[in-house]
């Protein structure tokens, strides 16, 4: 390695890698390619709002019944698909969902573990 360096070949590295060369080169590689599939946060909200809707429409639900907290089981089941489409397409967190519908993390919480059982 040092003879290799008094060469002038230098080997590509990073602090944050444990390993260097070709290894460092493919992980680089691996999370610029996962970069490529995440949103903005602008995007995101758009997103999120958008899946809020389609399945508001889908379902004949007013928005502001469902993030009026409404417990119409009709509704109730709506906010939990919403949930469960949020957290496993986009990945978003529990707390943020629940703002986003207007309803506490708990109950959001719990109908995604009923959506699980079945």
């Amino acid at each position: 390695m040092i003879s290799l360096r008094r060469h002038g070949h230098r080997e590509l590295s990073d602090e944050r890698i444990l390993g260097s060369g070709d290894f460092v080169e493919r992980v680089i590689k691996e999370a610029d390619e996962s970069l490529k599939y995440e949103f903005s946060e602008s995007e995101l909200k758009r997103k999120v709002e958008r899946c809020i809707e389609d399945a508001c429409k889908k379902e004949n639900i007013n928005i502001k019944e469902l993030r009026a907290g409404s417990r119409r089981r009709h509704v109730s089941q709506a906010r939990s698909r919403i949930a469960s489409e949020l957290l496993e397409v986009y990945g978003i967190p529990l707390a943020q969902i629940a703002r986003k519908v207007d309803v506490s993390t708990s109950p959001i919480s719990k109908s995604l573990r009923k959506v699980k059982e079945y």
